[in-house]
């Protein structure tokens, strides 16, 4: 693997010169996660991030009866415990491997030396940091004031969106590993209610769902639900 050139991919390091690239990719090194194991749990010292290579993670938080909410399901190139390169606090979720998995890893300790010679990088990430916050505050609005219905919706979209697969018909899709659990999560819906609205939309044309392949039949009005 080119880590420079996987680095470029990310949310994070997309804004990077070749130069400043270069001196975090030598800093990067390569960890393989079996399915199932935590890669961290919440409240573990924050002292490095991680970027998928390979593979799928998931990071959930536990709501005190047990229950498991996930905040999101993970895949290449996607990034997470970013936040602990520049505050070191602990953990607030724990991340487990969905799958066998490669992740890279870069300590916050080796990185901090890294922002003090590169004085352009700071910035940089103040700005990525930035839109990764509005993305959250965006999935909290969805939780706190949409339908089920509308949340659904919203999920459909963006995995199709990060997916980035067109059916053969050129409609937008994707294929999810995840269990109807594990997306009744993200949506903060029970599995029966996540179920029954996949029905409804089904039943509307809305959707088409072949196993684990999911094809947006009508996206505009899938739009509209989520208001």
């Amino acid at each position: 693997m080119n880590i420079q050139s996987f680095l470029k991919q990310t949310m994070l390091f997309s804004d990077l010169e070749p130069a400043e690239l270069e001196a975090v990719a030598a800093i990067t090194r390569q960890r393989h996660v079996p399915k199932g194991s935590i890669i961290f749990y919440a409240d573990d010292p924050g002292n490095a991030c991680y970027i998928v290579a390979e593979g799928k993670v998931k990071i959930v938080v536990n709501s005190g009866d047990g229950r498991e909410h996930i905040l999101g399901i993970l895949s290449p190139p996607d990034l997470f415990g970013e936040m602990s390169l520049l505050d070191g606090q602990p953990r607030s979720a724990t991340a487990i491997a969905v799958e066998d998995t490669q992740v890279l890893t870069i300590q916050r300790e080796e990185f901090s030396k890294i922002l003090r010679e590169n004085a352009g990088i700071p910035m940089k990430l103040l700005t990525v940091l930035s839109r990764r916050l509005r993305a959250t505050d965006a999935h909290v609005e969805s939780l706190a004031f949409l339908s089920a219905s509308g949340r659904v919706a919203r999920l459909l979209i963006e995995l199709a969106r990060q997916s980035g697969a067109q059916s053969p018909q050129g409609l937008p899709s994707f294929s999810s590993r995840m269990t109807r659990q594990e997306m009744a999560n993200l949506t903060g819906t029970s599995r029966e209610t996540f179920t029954r609205v996949l029905m409804e939309y089904q039943d509307r044309g809305l959707v088409s769902i072949d196993r684990n392949l999911f094809v947006l039949q009508n996206e505009t009005k899938l739009k509209e639900l989520v208001v």
